[in-house]
């Protein structure tokens, strides 16, 4: 796939996870400081972006790789870190321990972004 939509498919994905990547450290950062309105529209912008990482990944996954099961496995571990991103942002809003969570999001961040790159293979 070396056509020019599907490279500006990838830099728009690539280009929102890194987006994602940083909302998601401040949206922690706002709520843990109890910033919760900021730490609220912060949150917001970061599903917006995790909507535009789906669309798009899925978009790549069955444009350009459906038959790679090593794409689909990168699928997955991303859906698992905007699940680990959900429940850290919601607990640290809540003002209740979070850090394993984040943790936790943040290796799952590294790892498909190590998959993503094809580090692994």
């Amino acid at each position: 796939m070396n056509f020019v939509p599907y490279k500006a498919l990838i830099e728009a994905h690539v280009g929102s996870w890194e987006v994602a990547f940083v909302l998601l450290i401040v949206a922690y950062i706002l709520y843990r400081v109890g910033k919760a309105k900021a730490g609220k529209i912060v949150h917001m912008l970061l599903r917006l972006m995790m909507v535009i990482i789906l669309v798009s990944g899925a978009w790549m996954l069955f444009v350009g790789h459906a038959s790679d099961f090593y794409y689909y496995l990168k699928g997955i571990i991303a859906v698992i870190a905007f699940g680990l991103m959900e429940m850290s942002l919601g607990k640290a809003k809540r003002q209740e321990g979070s850090i394993g969570f984040f943790i936790g999001c943040i290796v799952a961040l590294v790892l498909v972004i190590l998959l993503g790159y094809r580090v692994f293979m």
